[in-house]
């Protein structure tokens, strides 16, 4: 009630402003009587004017519960035992196992003109927390692990550039398929 009063003490304050903007008859009682009228003739929230029929309210919006199925996951070329699997064409990369994905996809970076990564199926051969590449510069390769005997791995780069035929992920996904990969684990790139 103090809001609809102090709401009402706003207007009244309005309407005597609107009033001494009407021209004058002489007296300040015109002006009081033209501010009654006008505060008259506002109605506040949930009431109505006088003779008026209150707006009908709409009724509420039933609520619809959408169910949107998610397309079931492109595994490609990779086969059910494999433990990683990396589509370069596609730029990605997961973990699974059994055939069911247990991490990702994930975005890749590979190997650029020159330096292709190979396509076939290897077994992780060895892992590396902190290595670098002996052969290209001392360029770090945190996280690497090892799948060919000549040195690809995964390890932490940017998914966005080219490596010299290695599977860059970023640091959080390059760290956790060094924790889930194991020595002898299949791993497929296609």
């Amino acid at each position: 009630m103090a809001v609809a009063a102090s709401a009402a003490a706003g207007l009244v304050g309005g309407a005597v402003a609107a009033a001494s903007l009407l021209p004058s008859e002489g007296s300040a009682a015109s002006a009081s009587a033209a501010a009654e009228q006008a505060v008259g003739d506002i109605a506040l929230p949930g009431e109505s004017l006088a003779g008026e029929t209150p707006p009908e309210v709409p009724a509420a919006a039933e609520e619809v519960t959408e169910v949107i199925e998610s397309e079931p996951f492109d595994y490609g070329d990779c086969p059910p035992a494999a433990r990683a699997c990396v589509d370069l064409d596609g730029e990605r990369a997961w973990l699974q196992r059994d055939g069911e994905v247990t991490y990702g996809a994930v975005p890749i970076g590979q190997g650029g003109p020159g330096y292709d990564t190979p396509r076939a199926s290897f077994h992780v051969s060895r892992k590396v927390v902190d290595d670098v590449s002996y052969v290209f510069d001392m360029a770090p390769m945190p996280y690497a692990v090892y799948f060919t005997d000549v040195g690809h791995a995964f390890h932490e780069g940017d998914p966005e550039g080219e490596s010299h035929g290695c599977v860059r992920l970023a640091p959080g996904d390059a760290e956790i398929y060094f924790n889930e990969l194991q020595v002898g684990d299949l791993i497929h790139i296609y």
